[in-house]
């Protein structure tokens, strides 16, 4: 049914209980979990300046902690597991680009992210990936 399960991680609440859900869901089905962390490539502009490597750099020093918090959640629930750490547009990658990129037939994601001001100006990630995926979309709040 869901061979391959996509769980996109921000560090939020939100997203893990999405996780704690998937893994429940992938012990039953025998599923393999594809856990990944989408750090954007925008270039952020911030009081005239741009940031650029060294904000990338602490973008993923951040996700490699919640991916290995999460592959461990994973395994000591006998789940199998794959972290990613991926640079794009988390919109886009999460609605298209990774389910097609590791076959998955479900995403699981949470209600809303860490980013709330992002969200209210950028619209929530969530709501597109809801809209716009190539897979199944099961939202945990």
């Amino acid at each position: 049914m869901y061979d391959r399960i996509l769980v996109p991680l921000d560090g939020s609440e939100n997203a893990n209980a999405a996780l704690r859900e998937a893994v429940k869901l992938a012990k039953k089905l025998g599923s393999i979990l594809e856990i990944v962390s989408v750090a954007t490539d925008q270039r952020y502009v911030q009081y005239g300046v741009t940031l650029g490597q060294d904000v990338m750099e602490s973008f993923q020093k951040r996700a490699e902690e919640i991916l290995a918090k999460a592959k461990q959640l994973a395994s000591d629930e006998g789940v199998e597991s794959e972290t990613h750490f991926v640079i794009g547009v988390p919109k886009q990658a999460i609605s298209k680009e990774l389910p097609q990129r590791f076959n998955t037939q479900l995403t699981v994601v949470g209600k809303s992210g860490v980013n709330g001001i992002s969200r209210s100006l950028l619209g929530s990630t969530t709501e597109y990936v809801v809209r716009h995926s190539v897979t199944h979309v099961l939202v945990i709040e």
